[in-house]
């Protein structure tokens, strides 16, 4: 673990912002924008990439699949850069948080 060093009201910010950041359904998002239909009433229901592959969308599953997978590594990378480790492996956690 990194000493922390950023002020901890930045600390309390980048935890929010990455956990929003980390709850944004790209599966809803994606089939919402491309017209596939509500993936909620679609197959298991679930809005990841398997169930928007049920669509029959081969491009809109992967394009959820790499979104749901990058989400957590833009939050910690944006972080690093931004405010240090510290920041960064808190945006990781609350991203991961926000995805679930």
């Amino acid at each position: 673990m990194p000493e922390i060093t950023t002020d901890p009201m930045l600390l309390g910010v980048t935890a929010l912002l990455a956990y929003l950041f980390g709850s944004i359904p790209f599966g809803v998002v994606i089939t919402r924008a491309m017209g596939l239909g509500d993936l909620r009433q679609i197959g298991s229901g679930n809005i990841g990439a398997t169930n928007v592959l049920r669509t029959g969308n081969k491009g809109a599953a992967l394009a959820t699949l790499v979104l749901d997978a990058a989400m957590g590594g833009i939050a910690v990378l944006t972080a690093r850069w931004l405010l240090g480790e510290d920041a960064a492996q808190l945006a990781g956690r609350f991203a991961f948080l926000g995805h679930l």
